[in-house]
């Protein structure tokens, strides 16, 4: 199995070479490169699921998705161009736009949605993603360094924003006492969402849900180890044809849930941070990468297009296989 996994992705990238219309010369040097990575493949290549472990994804899955459809709404209208607020039960959202962000990109503004419910004093964070060349100038400042409240090493600019956000709602006293937080956001948002809900936990503050999508890496192993109780409440829901939730790589890491989107009926739940694996391999053979739309895969509409489709059969994704992650 694990063999023939490895053939597939060599026969993959070949045919991905013709397509291309690449020469002899470049289609070896791709499949050298390719080859390397043999050892890791060999040691990642999907086998046949257990009963027990097909078992438990389903459960997992089941588990997870009514968190992950609730919360996707309040990820998508946390953009300022959303002409859509969430509409829930006893819950009022406000938006806020246009907040400056400092420490970060000169310039660097970010917009957040909040929903308060009076009736289960509970609060709803969702959390802006990249919209404009200052933020995404603000993805780049990657160099992991020391935050002082949270006293881990963190990506400096998603520290800005998660910063920026966390200030303006003390400033403005939008978070009412004894009300829990759920938390949400999109690539960059779900970045901030993250260490916002680090920073709202360790002010004493009770996260009860942190539900992203396309979320980079936004801490070391350290960091996450020190908020492993904020991690078994997170969910990270990342697309086989997303590149984002896969970096920054050196010096960072995820915690918490992930629940891989594959094309339907397939998906995969796991425990574990799935860019140890060689996924720049096989984000390379996706049709919107060769199409020259590397980022679809990552847009929230994608996301949601994805979550509406049925997912019933659990997958462990690790190399190129077409049939369970197009790029469609």
């Amino acid at each position: 199995m694990k063999l023939s996994c490895l053939l597939l992705a060599t026969t993959a990238l070949l045919r991905s070479a013709r397509r291309q219309r690449l020469n002899w010369r470049q289609a070896m040097r791709r499949s050298y490169a390719l080859l390397s990575l043999g050892g890791l493949l060999l040691a990642g290549c999907a086998s046949t699921l257990t009963s027990s472990e097909r078992t438990w994804m389903l459960e997992q899955y089941a588990a997870w998705a009514p968190d992950v459809a609730f919360y996707a709404p309040i990820a998508q209208a946390a953009y300022r161009r959303s002409p859509v607020m969430p509409t829930l039960p006893n819950t009022q959202f406000i938006r806020v736009t246009d907040l400056p962000v400092s420490g970060g990109v000169p310039g660097t503004t970010t917009t957040y949605v909040l929903g308060t419910d009076d009736v289960a004093h509970r609060h709803y964070i969702g959390i802006e993603g990249t919209q404009d060349f200052r933020q995404l100038l603000t993805d780049a400042d990657a160099v992991p360094r020391e935050d002082n409240t949270l006293t881990i090493r963190v990506h400096p600019g998603f520290a800005a924003v998660a910063r920026a956000v966390d200030e303006d709602l003390k400033a403005k006293r939008l978070l009412k006492a004894g009300y829990t937080v759920g938390l949400t956001g999109h690539s960059l948002g779900g970045a901030a969402a993250l260490l916002l809900a680090m920073r709202l936990e360790k002010a004493g503050g009770t996260v009860e849900r942190l539900v992203t999508f396309g979320q980079p890496r936004v801490t070391d192993t350290a960091g996450v180890s020190a908020f492993n109780r904020l991690m078994q409440r997170t969910t990270r829901v990342a697309g086989c044809d997303d590149v984002v939730p896969f970096v920054p790589s050196r010096g960072y890491t995820h915690g918490g849930n992930v629940l891989l989107l594959l094309d339907s009926p397939y998906f995969e739940a796991a425990r574990e941070d799935l860019s140890r694996r060689p996924f720049a391999v096989a984000l390379l053979e996706l049709k919107n990468v060769r199409d020259g739309d590397a980022f679809r895969g990552h847009q929230m509409a994608t996301y949601i297009a994805r979550l509406a489709q049925p997912h019933t059969k659990p997958w462990t994704y690790t190399a190129v296989n077409p049939i369970v992650c197009s790029g469609r």
